[in-house]
């Protein structure tokens, strides 16, 4: 790189560092002309009114023995200049404020719709085909999960709250919309080209380096996506990653995230750990605290009941499957000691058969006691062997489908 490449580089980082990051959006371009607009204009107000202001304090200061110049009680061409100047430039604010306000009110016709759910303290994305995100990178010393939106189609996100307002915030598409619990908000986005890319060999959405030089500008790793609303005190830790898949990537993308069945109990519970919202309140530390009881070494312990309408039925349980699962569905079911005042999100219809399995299968394995431990693994990859099994079955069964016998010719 020449020093005159490089300069023009760092000038052009320092411009957009000082004013706007990429624009990942096709509408990004029209709101930042406006503010512009609106930036310079009162720029240039401030700069002659204070030079004005600066040459009145000196043209007209008191001298000594010099009596008070007579001011002007009216001037109609000034009045007019005063007031009519800036009547043209507000209108002409509002007029194309409005004008790009409209169009990114209205979510297009045919766009996809992605459900948003915020939580203290993390993002959740539910896609069309029922699919969460089980792929996660490490974002300000939290293992986040990646979302991914695709290129060159618009995307409509239809936010809500569990518990307190959010503000969904995505600075490099001019999107920020507070969610709030017990209704929905809209916005949408069209984001203008890939910023990753899928890697079928592990089923991971990547960023490109589009520099080929092994480090990434802003916006080659995707977009961050942040609440913008102070919602409690890990509120600076709801940062994900949105990345931009190319079409065919995507729906790839999307096939894998959908397809859980390959992950064996164990990892898919830890994925899910992370990914599901599990990670904001419970720690898998020994000795972790959270705003919930920690994962490790519950396995198999006590757990008092709320006393519900029939206390018989709900007066204690152990942690076992059934326990993961009632505690999951029906929050307030059970209480660990120390915790009785802290109020669970209710999951019900959050999570499949298997994925609730699965989650109970990864607090086995977190268990003190070997041979839980052991028992969660044989049973993890027991049905990771069983599905193997079924797969090959599949496919042989396909394969027999597609070459079936030829008969033989008669009298051959």
């Amino acid at each position: 790189m020449t020093l005159s490449t490089m300069s023009s580089s760092l000038a052009t980082n320092a411009w957009d560092a000082l004013w706007f990051r990429e624009n990942g959006s096709a509408y990004a371009g029209e709101y930042n002309s406006i503010y512009y607009f609106i930036f310079w204009a009162s720029a240039a107000f401030f700069v002659v009114l204070m030079v004005l202001m600066v040459w009145f304090m000196l043209r007209y200061k008191r001298r000594p023995g010099v009596a008070a110049e007579v001011s002007a009680s009216h001037n109609t061409p000034l009045e007019i200049a005063w007031s009519v100047i800036p009547a043209i430039g507000f209108a002409i604010m509002f007029f194309w404020g409005t004008w790009a306000y409209l169009p990114k009110a209205v979510v297009p016709e045919g766009a996809e719709t992605i459900n948003v759910t915020a939580q203290q303290w993390q993002w959740k994305f539910e896609y069309p085909n029922g699919a969460t995100s089980l792929q996660t990178e490490w974002i300000s010393d939290m293992e986040q999960p990646l979302f991914a939106i695709p290129a060159g189609r618009p995307v409509k996100f239809l936010l809500s709250s569990t518990d307190v307002i959010h503000s969904f915030y995505i600075p490099e598409f001019r999107i920020k919309r507070d969610c709030f619990p017990n209704r929905y908000t809209v916005c949408w986005a069209e984001a203008k080209e890939p910023t990753h890319w899928f890697d079928p060999a592990d089923g991971l959405a990547k960023p490109y380096d589009k520099n080929d030089d092994g480090k990434f500008t802003d916006g080659e790793q995707g977009y961050y996506l942040y609440c913008a609303e102070y919602c409690g005190d890990q509120h600076s830790q709801m940062t994900h990653r949105i990345a931009v898949l190319a079409e065919p990537d995507y729906q790839a993308w999307l096939e894998k995230q959908n397809n859980t069945d390959g992950v064996p109990l164990l990892d898919l519970g830890a994925k899910l750990y992370k990914t599901g919202g599990c990670a904001a309140c419970h720690s898998v530390q020994p000795g972790g605290v959270g705003t919930g009881p920690s994962w490790h070494g519950i396995w198999g312990t006590a757990r008092p009941g709320y006393q519900p309408l029939n206390a018989d039925e709900n007066a204690g349980a152990v942690v076992d499957e059934q326990y993961i699962r009632t505690s999951i569905i029906e929050p307030q079911s059970y209480y660990a000691p120390g915790f009785q005042g802290v109020q669970m999100s209710q999951y019900a219809g959050v999570f499949t058969d298997r994925e609730l399995r699965a989650i109970a299968t990864y607090i086995q394995s977190l268990s003190d006691d070997p041979a839980a431990v052991e028992k969660a693994k044989q049973k993890s990859d027991a049905e990771a062997a069983a599905q193997a099994a079924s797969d090959a079955g599949a496919a042989e069964g396909a394969a027999d489908e597609s070459d079936p016998e030829v008969p033989a010719e008669p009298g051959a």
